[in-house]
């Protein structure tokens, strides 16, 4: 509800804005300095943010550090996004690799095993007892399981740290590859895959069972990154298997926009932020200054930031 009663709000000019007044409420007010250096930084929408902060408002903001700032992975953009539109699908499979080299061919052959096993009651029912699931499945909904496990996958590699985390859900040190370890330990593709969706689904094991039409995470704000990316951040995202681990899929922008104007009534602006940064392509950095972009090998949102000097 709060999300629906602020969704005006809910831009990328008025989180800077927000910023920008924070800021300058800081320096007066809590630090009473008012030309101290200020440095953003952040990453995935959090390095946008601080890298657009510095392009924006130079004036209140010195320097950034932008880490997997995906800023060129947007609508009308393909040919600065590293690897293409299956960039972020590249990363998460070469994540997985790196753990185990066999670990992504499983589970390039789960996803016609599991549709398969999705078309026979029977095969439904071993689905249901593998992935411990809340509720049955029937040829209609063994889609939500798929959906889950490519969410899964994502998920996990952007959360592939040396070190526990619980903020997406309860997961060890390098969960992909306690996933891999998981899943290479039985012969059978499917239960392999299961057990290894354990790790992130059940981690702690108090969860009786995986409800799929549920997040581990809960919300954790991404209502209101739907209305967000429905509004300004299209993210033209596309799977290839010939180059991932993941079924193939394209992006339908005339989909996404029916889609986004009919949940929340409101205007689409597909190229927008294009054109709003700069540069006569759209996101032209190079007139800026003092913006560090970091990309690693593990985060899948490294594919749509730039790893060159501008």
């Amino acid at each position: 509800k709060a999300v629906v009663s602020t969704q005006s709000t809910g831009t990328v000019e008025q989180a800077m804005a927000d910023f920008a007044d924070n800021i300058v409420w800081l320096r007066s007010t809590m630090l009473k300095v008012s030309d101290v250096p200020v440095i953003t930084f952040g990453g995935s929408y959090g390095g946008m943010l601080a890298a657009w902060m510095r392009a924006k408002y130079p004036s209140l903001v010195q320097g950034a550090i932008a880490a997997s700032a995906p800023v060129w992975m947007f609508v009308g953009q393909p040919e600065k996004c590293k690897l293409g539109l299956s960039g972020p699908y590249y990363m998460i499979t070469q994540a997985f690799r790196r753990q185990d080299i066999d670990c992504p061919n499983r589970v390039s052959q789960s996803w016609s095993l599991i549709d398969k096993m999705g078309e026979t009651a029977e095969g439904r029912a071993k689905l249901e007892e593998l992935f411990h699931l809340c509720h049955p499945l029937t040829k209609d909904t063994v889609y939500l399981l798929t959906d889950w496990l490519s969410s899964m996958y994502f998920d996990m590699a952007m959360v592939n740290y040396p070190y526990p985390t619980s903020f997406l859900a309860p997961l060890p040190a390098w969960p992909v590859y306690e996933f891999c370890a998981a899943s290479n330990a039985t012969s059978d593709i499917v239960e392999g895959i299961a057990a290894g969706a354990q790790v992130y689904s059940n981690y702690t094991g108090a969860v009786p069972c995986l409800d799929l039409s549920k997040d581990p995470a809960g919300d954790l704000g991404m209502t209101g990154w739907d209305f967000q990316s429905c509004t300004e951040m299209f993210m033209p995202i596309s799977s290839n298997p010939d180059l991932d681990m993941f079924p193939a899929s394209s992006y339908d922008l005339e989909a996404i926009v029916k889609y986004c104007e009919a949940k929340w009534k409101t205007t689409t602006r597909p190229y927008h932020l294009k054109y709003y940064f700069g540069g006569q392509d759209g996101f032209d950095f190079s007139g800026y200054s003092r913006i560090v972009f970091s990309n690693g090998l593990l985060d899948p949102w490294a594919a749509g930031g730039t790893a060159n000097k501008l």
